[in-house]
């Protein structure tokens, strides 16, 4: 496992509670069976506000959804449950309503930060200590999971986190005026030392043998306004290393890509709608990809050619 930027004392500090949405997964050594098994939920969002119905946007619905979720997910034999960010919509408290939801999730969990954790995080820090980086690995025999985060270069930064928000304010010009539709202020970016980072990991497991899946909250493909900023040149990388799937939320409508025989599969987001309760288990055996949608959530079947 490995988690290049652990939390310093002070940021563990002033996170308290929070602070472990940056700890690794307590994963086991191998996978159940010869069958890989996770699960995942997209942007459950929860804020103490009031419904926007025009948009179909309900905050405080996720302090039912997310456990009825996670109570589906328990019934069945996973390897892991991740989520792929924005846990929150807004405000510090809402860490301390939603978080004691996934006390009742019984296996190993893994979690992306969006960028409403992101906005919330550091507008908590107050420039106090830096946004703490979020991309770490883990793994089970046989698998390699490499979570990116796209919070890395953003306008989520503060002061303590040196020139990435002067670098993601550049970034975003230079897209705007090529009439890119991810240059947007509630996107981010990955960083030159996070992307050296990821294709080490890649290497490493093309080295060992291993399998590759990778998690983050911004999409990558297809290209549209929700995409991390940089989000075609880090497909390419994945999709070059013939990785098995990359897993995101952030846009909640939900989309599929494929790129050569790489799957790009953005989740529904669990915010939207009243009663909607999207989520997914996903199945690789050998080649064969199986995303099983629940809730309202698209369903994908995958083979890649060797």
């Amino acid at each position: 496992m490995s988690y290049p930027h652990p939390l310093t004392a002070l940021q563990r500090e002033l996170l308290g509670d929070v602070a472990e949405l940056y700890a690794l997964p307590n994963v086991r050594s191998a996978p159940l069976s010869d069958t890989l098994r996770f699960g995942l939920i997209a942007d459950p969002q929860y804020a103490d506000i009031d419904p926007d119905r025009d948009k179909h946007l309900y905050y405080r619905h996720a302090l039912h959804k997310l456990p009825q979720a996670i109570d589906a997910l328990n019934q069945q034999p996973l390897d892991f449950v991740v989520t792929l960010g924005d846990l929150v919509d807004r405000h510090w408290e809402s860490y301390a309503a939603v978080l004691p939801l996934y006390q009742r999730l019984e296996h190993p969990h893994a979690v992306v930060l969006g960028n409403h954790d992101a906005q919330t995080i550091t507008q908590h820090l107050n420039d106090a200590a830096a946004l703490p980086k979020s991309y770490y690995a883990f793994s089970l025999k046989g698998w390699r999971f490499i979570v990116y985060d796209g919070n890395d270069i953003s306008l989520y930064c503060n002061a303590m986190n040196g020139d990435d928000r002067a670098t993601a304010e550049a970034m975003l010009v230079a897209l705007a005026e090529q009439q890119q539709p991810q240059a947007r202020p509630w996107n981010g970016a990955v960083g030159t030392a996070q992307r050296v980072w990821i294709e080490q990991q890649l290497q490493q497991a093309q080295q060992q043998g291993e399998n590759v899946v990778v998690f983050g909250h911004y999409p990558l493909a297809p290209h549209n306004s929700h995409n991390l900023l940089n989000g075609s040149e880090v497909a390419e990388l994945l999709s070059s290393y013939n990785i098995h799937g990359c897993f995101t939320g952030h846009d909640h409508r939900g989309s599929y890509a494929r790129i050569d025989q790489t799957g790009f599969y953005t989740l529904k987001g669990m915010l939207d709608g009243a009663e909607s309760i999207p989520f997914a288990v996903v199945e690789i055996t050998g080649e064969e990809v199986r995303v099983l949608g629940y809730g309202g959530e698209i369903s994908h079947h995958h083979f890649r050619c060797t």
